[in-house]
Formats: structure tokens, sequence, C-alpha cells
């Protein structure tokens, strides 16, 4: 009951920011407005959003939950494997609507940079995952052995391995969330990921 409140709470928040914002600018929305149209205090208002910002948006904090690791193979494609739970943690901090969103940013692009701050939240949190989940396996011990063969030598970290997954799959999703902005279902941003990545690994290897 109390975690459908809070739902609730938190959509007609959002609700309320994001209509005074396509209806009258976004210049127009205010915390006490908001919060007056929500049947809540300004206070109520700061413990679910930072800004009122957010609130148009309907960005909230990441979650990266049980559910979520379960389903990483440590055992296969890592470039795979982060980019769907990039994806999963992403699509967490994104509440409401996602054509109401899709219309408040093409009309205010301004406040894309709320939403990159909340991205790198995730990139931070799914490379401690990652890098717990390699640190506990035997997964590096290959990719140790072939780099102390190569002429820069130097060694593999866990940390440093899942930071470069994460921003190498965070450009793939990146990729896939401007094919789908249209369209932003998880289903299609499923199938965009894939082709990034798919993609994404044509061009590493033309490269070599």
């Amino acid at each position: 009951m109390r975690e459908r409140k809070r739902a609730e709470c938190w959509a007609a928040l959002h609700d309320a920011a994001a209509e005074v914002a396509l209806q009258d600018g976004i210049e127009s929305v205010t915390v006490d407005g908001v919060a007056d149209a929500a049947g809540v205090s300004p206070r109520t208002f700061f413990n679910y959003f930072p800004c009122k910002e957010d609130a148009v948006l309907g960005l909230r904090e990441p979650v990266l939950d049980d559910a979520m690791l379960s389903g990483f193979d440590v055992r296969a494609n890592l470039l795979d494997e982060v980019g769907k739970l990039m994806l999963a943690v992403t699509r967490s901090i994104q509440g409401g609507d996602d054509a109401i969103r899709h219309r408040i940013m093409h009309k205010y692009p301004h406040l894309l940079h709320r939403r990159v701050q909340y991205v790198i939240k995730v990139e931070q949190l799914v490379t401690t995952a990652v890098s717990e989940l390699l640190a506990d396996s035997d997964r590096l011990a290959d990719a140790e052995r072939i780099l102390a063969a190569h002429p820069v030598g130097g060694q593999y970290t866990a940390e440093d391995t899942a930071r470069m997954l994460v921003l190498t799959a965070g450009t793939a999703l990146r990729f896939a969330m401007q094919k789908t902005m249209s369209q932003p279902t998880l289903e299609s941003q499923t199938e965009a990921l894939e082709h990034s990545l798919a993609l994404l690994r044509a061009v590493l290897k033309e490269s070599e």
C-alpha cells in the first residue's frame, strides 16, 4: 500500500510538471505550483525530485536489482551482457509517458543535461556491479595472458575492464536510443541495441 501511494504521488507530481511545461512553458513550472496541483506540500515534492526539471522529465534514481543481475552471464559475450544490463538500468531512470517525454525533450533540448546526469549514475552503478562480477570469476584470466604477450605489456583489472565495457556498450546504447526516440518501447530498444552492438563489432573489426 505504501509503495502504491508513493508511486501515485510521484506520478501526480510528474504529470502536473509535464503538463505545465507543455502548455505554458518550462519557465512557468514552479515547485509550489506542481506540489499544489498534486495535492502535496513543497517539502513533499523534494522527497521525490531534487528539482523541477527532473519532475518535468520524470527522472528518478537508477535501480540495479538482483533480478537484473541474475540474468547477467559472466561467461557469455561481455559486451552484449553489459549492453543489456545498461539498457535495463537506464530504463529504470525513466518514468511516465515516453511520448510526453519525447515532446518535452524536443521542445526543450536544453533539459538533456539533466538526463545525462542520470545516465552517468547508471554508468557508475553498472561499472561497480560488473567489476564485482568479474572479480568473483576467472573470466579475465585469458585476457591477462593475451595482454601480457602484447608489446605494451600491462594487466587487466576487473574495474578497468568493467569501465571499458560500460563506456563501449554505452556508445551502442546511445545509438540505439537515438534510433528509437520516436518509439522508445522495451521491444524496440532491445532490438535496436542488438543491431547497434553488431554494428559496433563490425566497425571495430574493420578498424583493426
